[in-house]
């Protein structure tokens, strides 16, 4: 049964997952850092892609949230959409900037609602920001070959310690988002997807698919990349598809807004949904469903226990949670700050009423968080922090099974 949940109840919500952040440190939120080995979406994953086609037919499955004058078609590649910027007036102020978009669909046409809070405002989203590299290399490796899998390239190179590297370009992904460190650290490695075009290029890559104009993409993540010159290679052809720029970067700053990275990640998820002028150019479904997955291996189960918190575990199927977290202490801002970009798309049924269609949830995300206290004391900034985004995210899935926008 979904919760009732009114403000002294968002406070209990809150208070309970405060108790479960406890072991949380500077630069480690024990929630943000759940793992998915506690999550039990661990073995769907594999099904995620083929979940990410099903449309309503409007008689067995049809869109929970009702597409009214407010939803509007997806932009097309580098239109900007209507934010309304009053929607999201519901979250707790630790939450600085937020975009959401909920996903509904009409007369067969799928649409749009999109909600901010300084949605457009460009500040540092941390790792949050390491999807765009990712997606700049699925989509330069496609429009090059469009039948290339990326599942079939790898990737090779030398290391900074002289070694030589050659390995799959989908475990690197997956060890961007997992933070497994199987291969090298994840900072390492998204320092290194940045390397295959120079920085103000992929900067006008991205500026070209949100319309955000106004960001600044040119930053790596704290650490030298993995591989300087590394290269891109189809396995059963051993075609070379990407090189590295071969001049030596001017590293900047990661400026974007949440509004970017909700764009990037409904992008994605949303595929089989769009046009094709709003599709990530160039992207191939057979690609695409590789990055879906290692998505889903993300250590923040933030919509993991906003669903449990809900009690919507019996009464939903077809679940899927793809997200990129981020985090960090901010000696600039001086405060301790979260970031959680996610698409959360499952279907719920009415287990009292058996003959009611089954209803079509789906909505993307990105939310930055950050607290201060006075006097300092990171490891209690972090467990408020860690608490406080996951009670936000409850109060977003509980909003989205009650159809409540306003």
């Amino acid at each position: 049964m979904v919760i009732d949940v009114d403000i002294d109840n968002r406070d209990q919500v809150y208070n309970k997952y405060l108790q479960a952040s406890v072991n949380g440190v500077e630069n480690k939120p024990s929630l943000l850092y759940l793992g998915l080995k506690t999550s039990p979406y661990k073995d769907e994953i594999s099904h995620y892609p083929s979940r990410l086609t099903q449309k309503p037919d409007h008689k067995n499955l049809i869109p929970f949230t009702k597409a009214d004058a407010t939803f509007k078609p997806y932009p097309i590649v580098g239109q900007l959409p209507e934010i309304d910027e009053q929607g999201l007036n519901f979250l707790h102020e630790d939450i600085k900037e937020a975009c959401i978009c909920i996903g509904s669909f009409s007369e067969g046409e799928f649409k749009a609602k999109w909600l901010g809070r300084n949605a457009l405002s460009n500040q540092e989203f941390w790792s949050g920001t390491k999807i765009v590299p990712i997606l700049n290399i699925l989509s330069r490796l496609n429009t090059k070959l469009p039948s290339t899998n990326l599942d079939h390239c790898n990737l090779r190179g030398t290391d900074q310690q002289g070694n030589q590297i050659d390995v799959p370009v989908i475990d690197l992904i997956r060890d961007i988002i997992s933070y497994d460190d199987n291969i090298a650290t994840s900072n390492s490695l998204g320092a290194m997807l940045k390397r295959f075009s120079p920085q103000q290029d992929l900067e006008n890559w991205l500026k070209s698919l949100t319309g955000n104009k106004e960001l600044i993409f040119r930053g790596r993540y704290g650490e030298k990349p993995f591989i300087e010159q590394p290269e891109i290679f189809d396995q059963t052809t051993g075609q070379v598809i990407l090189t590295a720029d071969p001049k030596p970067p001017e590293w900047q700053s990661n400026t974007i807004s949440a509004y970017d990275l909700n764009r990037m990640i409904s992008m994605l998820g949303w595929h089989h949904y769009l046009p094709q002028t709003s599709r990530l150019p160039g992207a191939q479904w057979h690609s695409i469903e590789s990055v879906i997955k290692a998505m889903g291996s993300d250590p923040a189960r933030l919509a993991d226990l906003a669903i449990q918190e809900l009690g919507l575990q019996t009464e939903i199927d077809s679940t899927v949670i793809i997200s990129k977290l981020g985090n960090g202490v901010t000696k600039l801002r001086y405060r301790t700050e979260t970031v959680y970009t996610a698409l959360v798309q499952f279907v719920k049924r009415s287990h009292k009423n058996l003959d009611q269609p089954a209803k079509l949830i789906t909505l993307s995300m990105a939310l930055r968080g950050a607290r201060v206290l006075e006097p300092r004391d990171f490891n209690r900034e972090v467990l408020e922090l860690d608490a406080r985004m996951v009670a936000e995210v409850t109060e977003i899935l509980h909003r989205a099974v009650m159809a409540d926008w306003i």
